[in-house]
């Protein structure tokens, strides 16, 4: 049974929408979609340098903290396992990762935690990088995420980008969290 897409607001739409055109290289579909549908205000506040200013004093220590929180709460249990496996691709690479990514650029302002998990999972779907896509689509459960809300996204998406989804519904459908 096919999710409807109104199960998603509109503020989640439009980002799922542009996070696939971005995703693809799509940016001028992208931009018509910024300037049709966010209310002018939002844009502007989201634009504000002061979110930039807060991200450089975030640097070091507290940066990882936070990293490592946002990690734990996407990923798990299996953080240890996906650190491990970061730092033997390249030695620092967990810490780097653990920092910037996740302390920085997942913990900027604008959107919620959830919202940038949607986002992961549009561009990994986006991209057919289907490994990483399944661990966050756990992790976007695991963050509060749906499984309507994530088959409707998919949905959303596909429909966005002309890619088949049915591989992906039926890998929601078989996932549990513990």
């Amino acid at each position: 049974m096919r999710p409807k897409q109104r199960a998603l607001s509109r503020r989640i739409l439009i980002l799922v929408k542009i996070s696939a055109l971005y995703s693809l290289r799509e940016r001028d579909k992208a931009h018509s979609i910024v300037h049709r549908e966010l209310d002018g205000l939002e844009s502007i506040a989201h634009a504000s340098p002061h979110g930039r200013r807060r991200i450089l004093r975030a640097r070091g220590s507290d940066a990882q903290k936070r990293g490592k929180r946002i990690l734990e709460r996407i990923y798990g249990q299996q953080i240890s396992r996906l650190l491990r496996r970061l730092d033997d691709l390249y030695p620092g690479l967990a810490h780097k990762i653990t920092q910037d990514a996740y302390g920085l650029i997942m913990n900027r302002v604008g959107l919620t935690l959830p919202q940038r998990e949607l986002a992961n999972v549009v561009v990994l779907y986006a991209h057919g990088f289907d490994r990483q896509l399944y661990s966050h689509l756990r992790g976007a459960i695991r963050v509060g995420i749906s499984k309507k809300t994530l088959k409707t996204v998919i949905l959303v998406t596909a429909k966005t980008i002309g890619k088949r989804s049915k591989q992906t519904l039926d890998t929601i459908e078989k996932i549990r969290i513990a």
